[in-house]
């Protein structure tokens, strides 16, 4: 298959496919992370919370941020490197939603949780699951964005071999 006529670069196949397969990994983390994690945090005792949240923390940053942090930057990618009948309007819906829960997290979830590291504060729980959904709604659309760029990238394909074959 010539890469070139569906892609606007030789790396699109690769730059769109990583994109897509962290794209779904970071939603799955991040739901996980909003609807498993968060509500169970509740539930550690004040004398372990310091140091549950801080492990916690830790890890999520291994696990969570550093693969969206990595997602974001194919986004942006594919600007230049993406599937020919992807519209740019929905990289840029794409790439707004990514931005939001990063300036979201930078100004509101960031200083949250570094309180919590200090210890358990029924107040800034509440604040930090109702702040979270600053960041979910535009998740919810980017996963959205994603889907319809699979979507149109795929029946593309389909359609110019259907029409070759």
């Amino acid at each position: 298959m010539n890469t070139r006529q569906y892609f606007t670069s030789r790396y699109g196949l690769w730059i769109t496919t990583l994109f897509f397969a962290l794209a779904f990994y970071g939603f799955g983390a991040g739901m996980m992370d909003s609807f498993a994690m968060y509500p169970t945090w509740r539930m550690v005792g004040a004398d372990e919370f310091a140091a549950f949240h801080q492990v916690a923390g830790s890890r999520i940053q291994l696990v969570f941020v550093l693969p969206l942090l990595v997602m974001t930057i194919f986004l942006v990618l594919l600007f230049w490197h993406r599937p020919v009948a992807i519209p740019r309007r929905l990289l840029w819906i794409a790439l707004i939603c990514t931005i939001i829960p990063w300036i979201s997290s930078a100004f509101i979830q960031i200083p949250i949780q570094a309180k919590l590291d200090e210890g358990k504060d029924d107040v800034l729980l509440d604040r930090l699951f109702i702040t979270d959904w600053i960041r979910l709604i535009p998740f919810f659309i980017q996963i959205t964005m994603v889907f319809i760029m699979l979507y149109i990238s795929l029946k593309s394909i389909h359609n110019k071999t259907a029409h070759t074959a």
